[in-house]
């Protein structure tokens, strides 16, 4: 799996289907490229400053480029398709703004030895590349200003130098959060402390000047102090400042600072919130009207969000808006009554909800113990089925885990899927076989549970399918299978190698156990 997490999978991914963070979507479009021909060519008119590299051009594209950030993709993937827009974006500005930086993207379903070579795990997976060598992965900002900021991050100064106003009004413009450093001289022990931070710091710009007249429109007077320059969408400019300052103290100041009050919750933000490196969040999830600047909900969501600044992100949902439909699934809020307050900590993959009036008093404590860890989680779950048996397979639901899947006198194999889930759906005719085979081994279960319906504190999910043996007894560890190698010889193995009850399994009565499903987990 990607470096995301299920976690973001949960917004993020919930988000649009394929938001870069967890969901899948629509196919990605096809494009018709000349395999006599080894020439870069352009996907289409969206994508034009974007190089097509393949096996045959890699030398004659990355190889003798200065800098490459190169899009390992495939053409099905949802995620892709959601990145296209952005990345496209990107590289239109990198041509004039970055001339020596290449954007390029490898269909790794058809470039497999590409793929292979640099470790391609997932899809859309993306590279940085120095004079042809491999640098770093991309773990930047998944949209087209969060790409473009990272690049000349990687290629220029870590901070812009402002010689005028005029400079630092230009780059307020394409940038909703600027950090001034203002400093006599660029030396000394204050300057290197800013410019050491905003060299590792890449989602936000920074600037450097050593102009009166810059530092006074940023808000600053003496030297050796920081600005924030805010100018979030729907908010009138703002400036915080901080002085005597150190690598710490910079560091918390910059994380405060750099989120507006309260966020949307859409395909353009989930990576400004999964990447704020606050991994706690309130969510508001209402109707258009609650939301509008002007409202009560609004007011008090707002207010409340300035106490915890730095603290938690403050998300809002609209209900009735195209992203909804995700995060209301995710959250089990079909039906509800406007407003709803969320509280979900991403690390945990535990989600909170305010049980009381939507009050200011009541805003504020609800965001207090999502802080501080004392605010009581929920877990989904679908009903308990009465029938629970499907071909021979145990079903699972959240509510039932304790009771089944934890039962101290069983060993018990659960598949955690996604009914969407590719992979999953490849693995189920082998699941199948091996429930069949451990039909007449009455101290094992063969269980799987839908992880799009159904949750439980004990049950870590990094991807679908998840694969996990609960030994039996009242103290064991579940195991979790990494094997790449899906068969049904390789699943028997694993519960014999990690069931705590023997067993004598009868011979298998037809079937190969060499059947076997992708190795690869779906992204989330």
């Amino acid at each position: 799996m990607s470096r995301w997490s299920l976690l973001a999978l949960t917004l993020g991914l919930l988000l649009v289907a394929a938001p870069f963070s967890k969901n899948r979507l629509a196919f990605a479009d096809e494009y018709d490229e000349d395999d006599d021909d080894d020439a870069a060519a352009p996907v289409d008119d969206e994508e034009k400053d974007v190089v097509v590299v393949t096996v045959k051009n890699w030398d004659d594209t990355v190889k003798k480029s200065k800098f490459a950030l190169v899009e390992f993709y495939a053409p099905w993937c949802g995620h892709c398709k959601s990145l296209k827009p952005h990345y496209a974006k990107a590289a239109t500005a990198l041509k004039a703004a970055a001339p020596d930086v290449m954007i390029a993207k490898v269909d790794a379903t058809v470039e497999e030895s590409l793929g292979s070579k640099f470790g391609v795990q997932g899809y859309p997976t993306l590279k940085w590349f120095i004079d042809g060598e491999l640098a770093s992965d991309y773990n930047g900002p998944r949209d087209a200003e969060g790409i473009v900021n990272w690049v000349k991050k990687k290629t220029g100064p870590a901070a812009v130098t402002l010689e005028d106003v005029d400079a630092l009004t230009a780059l307020e413009t394409e940038n909703g959060v600027v950090v001034v450093g203002y400093f006599s001289a660029f030396e000394g022990d204050a300057y290197s402390t800013f410019k050491s931070y905003a060299a590792k710091t890449e989602d936000v710009a920074f600037a450097q000047t050593t102009s009166a007249d810059v530092a006074k429109a940023a808000g600053l007077e003496a030297v050796d102090t920081v600005a924030a320059v805010k100018n979030f969408e729907g908010e009138a400019r703002e400036v915080a400042t901080l002085a005597d300052f150190d690598a710490d103290s910079l560091a918390a100041f910059v994380k405060s600072e750099k989120m507006p009050p309260t966020i949307e919750f859409n395909q353009k933000n989930s990576d400004k919130i999964f990447n704020s490196g606050i991994n706690k969040q309130l969510i508001l999830w209402s109707t258009a009207a609650d939301l509008a600047p002007s409202s009560e909900t609004a007011k008090i969501y707002r207010e409340v969000s300035k106490k915890f600044k730095g603290q938690l992100v403050f998300v809002t949902v609209n209900n009735e808006g195209e992203g909804a439909d995700p995060v209301t699934n995710f959250f089990g809020l079909k039906g509800a009554n406007a407003p709803v307050l969320l509280g979900f900590y991403m690390e945990k993959n535990k989600k909170y909800k305010l049980s009381e009036p939507f009050t200011a008093e009541a805003v504020e404590s609800f965001a207090q113990s999502v802080l501080d860890g004392t605010a009581q989680a929920e877990f989904k779950s679908q009903p308990v089925p009465e029938d629970p048996y499907e071909d021979g397979v145990y079903v699972v639901v959240g509510k039932a885990v304790d009771a089944v899947v934890k039962d101290p006198t069983k060993d018990v194999l659960l598949e955690v899927y996604a009914p969407w889930c590719g992979h999953c759906k490849k693995l189920e005719p082998i699941y199948k076989k091996l429930a069949k085979r451990f039909k007449k081994v009455d101290s094992v279960v063969i269980a799987k549970m839908d992880g799009t319906e159904n949750e439980h504190p004990d049950i870590d999910v990094k991807g679908f399918p998840t694969i996990i043996l609960f030994p039996a007894g009242e103290d064991s560890t579940p195991v979790t299978f990494e094997g790449g190698d899906r068969s049904l010889k390789a699943l028997t193995k694993f519960i014999k190698a990690n069931a705590k009850i023997p067993y004598d399994l009868p011979k298998k009565s037809g079937g190969s156990e060499e059947d076997a499903a992708p190795a690869e987990k779906d992204e989330l």
